[in-house]
């Protein structure tokens, strides 16, 4: 989930003294099953912000459908909605705007987090052709995998293009729903519109299959890997997470902490353990401290006494002036260290 979330104790407080302060009653027309609830008004949805999070779901249920209209993309703003929350908000946007099918780009854009709750058959009946409409619901990161492939079939059917039509503009909008592509679509992107947001993609964090697809494509850009310099590995990001057991082990010590600590996360248990001593010495301060639990679990006494010096910030000649970390978009000074 992305975002800090408040603690709940504070959002408790912020939500009774604005209840409190309400001058709202229970409706005297309420909606059927809505006998005896007060029903948040726009009002108390602008002020409560991320306490809106309290209401329970039946009190969302009763809302007004004007309410809705006027508060939807404040609710779909919401971090710390559960999941019967989502689904509540999403069965009050049936309720307002018909079935999924009617939804127009501006209904689904508005969603925001409450999108999430639509289920694959829904999915299916939103108009999903323009780009746009994808790129604000490719914002959202808790997609699972069978919703994102629905989005990105979705798009792909409705837009009437094929992967290999797709444009740079496109494959910026579908931002994380790229990671629902399988290993016999990625092959297919151009490779001059891969060229101009692999940095991009270089943020997402795809499953481990798609990384090594990617990384492919990234060969096809860049040569084999063995010929990386310290600017590729910077702007590849998340991607290098993609490289096999003895491509990883061919990378120079010195190139070390210029992967993306986002990267290094990415890397599967059973590659990184592969890293030698050296390699692992040179990851730099940041790079260490994104190295997983897990990660950790498999490596040897003499791999952990070694990112132990590399956390410590312990510097080798070697990459004594390389950056702990570097930006994911890259610059054409990416390749030497900064002074």
């Amino acid at each position: 989930m992305a975002g800090t979330l408040l603690p709940k104790e504070f959002l408790w407080a912020v939500f009774e003294s604005v209840r409190n302060s309400s001058d709202e009653s229970p409706s005297l027309d309420p909606i059927p099953g809505c006998q005896g609830v007060t029903a948040p008004s726009f009002d108390d949805i602008f002020k409560l912000a991320e306490a809106n999070a309290c209401w329970a779901p039946e009190d969302l249920l009763c809302m007004e459908e004007d309410t809705f209209i006027r508060s939807v993309e404040l609710l779909g703003a919401v971090k710390g909605f559960s999941q019967p929350q989502l689904l509540t908000l999403k069965e009050k946007a049936i309720q307002v705007w018909n079935l999924p099918f009617f939804w127009r780009e501006h209904h689904i854009v508005s969603l925001g987090r409450i999108a999430l709750a639509l289920n694959v058959s829904q999915l299916e009946q939103l108009d999903l052709s323009s780009i746009d409409t994808v790129a604000s619901l490719s914002q959202q990161t808790e997609w699972t995998p069978e919703q994102a492939k629905s989005i990105l079939q979705g798009f792909l059917e409705d837009s009437g293009y094929g992967v290999q039509d797709l444009k740079s503009f496109h494959l910026v909008g579908l931002g994380a729903i790229l990671c629902a592509m399988n290993i016999t679509e990625i092959p297919l992107i151009k490779i001059s519109e891969f060229r101009v947001v692999v940095a991009r993609i270089g943020t997402l964090t795809c499953s481990t299959h798609v990384l090594a697809e990617f990384k492919r494509k990234a060969e096809e850009v860049f040569g084999d890997p063995t010929e990386w310099t310290s600017s590729v590995l910077q702007e590849l990001g998340t991607i290098t997470a993609g490289l096999t057991q003895a491509e990883l082990r061919t990378i120079d010590k010195e190139l070390m902490p210029y992967f993306q600590p986002s990267a290094v996360k990415c890397f599967p248990d059973e590659i990184f353990k592969e890293l030698s001593a050296e390699q692992i010495a040179s990851l730099g301060p940041e790079n260490a401290a994104a190295v997983t639990h897990a990660q950790r679990q498999r490596l040897s006494t003499s791999q952990l006494q070694s990112l132990q010096r590399a956390l410590d910030g312990a510097k080798t000649h070697s990459w004594q002036e390389a950056p702990a970390s570097a930006s994911p978009t890259g610059s054409s000074s990416a390749g030497s260290p900064p002074g």
